[in-house]
């Protein structure tokens, strides 16, 4: 069979089924438009700088491919670590995070200005509706700090964003999910971006599956036989 008479019996199977690819449209959380691209929260890093600084926020649906936080280290380096999880409780709550670490990517800061920072989760699957908490924590103490992170001193009401958040804990990532956060104390979020790319619907793709076999039956049975 031609491939183009393949194809148009795909068609014709999906058009029979009444179906579409349905997909979890492209989402982006952005609250920089609402940033006046000064405006900071400190300090962060070692010595006696907080350790972890996080914005929590609902998934809307499809994977999660990047996020990005603004951070300005004055020219010093910052060994850290970029982390998504699960979060407990209010966005505006003291957490915990929980579970395990669904992306975990190490980095090393280092500006002399507000820098982005993007970090490519290569497309994180996240329940939608359910509560997430992004961030950048140091891996130890003893090392440069008074890092500032791009800020705004109140909450945009971005949709699916939900608020600066942060935990002083001495470099230790163990107590991310095992000890109540310090902040927030302030109704504020972070500067930054998150990318949801689209994803078919499990039920769509069923059908599509459905109407692949379909095919391949039809297929088979006009095979001419063998000698």
């Amino acid at each position: 069979m031609s491939i183009k008479k393949i194809a148009m019996k795909f068609a014709l199977a999906v058009a029979v089924m009444g179906v579409g690819v349905a997909s979890a449209s492209a989402t982006t959380i952005d609250t920089t438009p609402y940033w006046n691209g000064s405006n900071t929260l400190s300090s962060f890093g070692g010595g006696s700088s907080t350790s972890t600084y996080g914005e929590t926020f609902s998934a809307p649906g499809g994977a999660l491919t990047d996020f990005t936080f603004y951070v300005n280290t004055f020219g010093q380096s910052i060994a850290a670590t970029a982390q998504v999880y699960a979060w407990s409780g209010a966005f505006n709550g003291h957490g915990p995070a929980t579970g395990s670490a669904l992306f975990s990517q190490a980095v090393t800061l280092n500006s002399s200005s507000l820098q982005a920072y993007t970090f490519n989760t290569g497309g994180l699957a996240l329940n939608a509706g359910s509560s997430y908490v992004a961030l950048i924590t140091v891996t130890n103490t003893n090392q440069a700090g008074n890092a500032v992170w791009g800020f705004l001193s109140s909450n945009p009401g971005v949709a699916n964003d939900g608020n600066v958040v942060w935990f002083n804990n001495n470099g230790n990532i163990s107590l991310l999910t095992s000890s109540t956060w310090d902040g927030p104390w302030i109704n504020g979020s972070l500067a930054w971006t998150a990318d949801f790319a689209a994803v078919p619907e499990p039920a769509s793709l069923a059908l599509l599956g459905v109407g692949l076999a379909g095919l391949c039956a039809s297929r088979r049975k006009k095979k001419p036989a063998q000698a």
